[in-house]
């Protein structure tokens, strides 16, 4: 189960690499870590204003995301999607 944006985006390489027959190319794991993330966020956009990202304070990707977590009632659910439609995106 995918808990975490780090999650998600390791999910996705690996699934990516089950269906590369080639591997992965040089820098794809970036772009589809990059693809997750852009994903992710544009599924939260609504939901959490510019004005809440400055609020969090984060220091890290970590603490925003544990702020993001806790501000967002479906934040695992909406992270699942946005990585399911990303691998759809991308795969086909």
């Amino acid at each position: 189960m995918i808990t975490t944006l780090s999650e998600a985006k390791k999910y996705a390489i690996e699934q990516v690499k089950k269906f590369s027959e080639d591997g992965l190319f040089p820098d794809e794991e970036l772009i589809i870590e990059t693809g997750v993330e852009e994903k992710f966020f544009e599924k939260i956009e609504g939901l959490v204003s510019e004005e809440e990202f400055a609020q969090a304070q984060a220091k890290n990707s970590e603490e925003l995301e544990s702020y993001l977590f806790h501000r967002i009632p479906n934040y695992v659910t909406l992270l699942q999607e946005a990585t399911a439609e990303f691998l759809a995106e991308y795969l086909s």
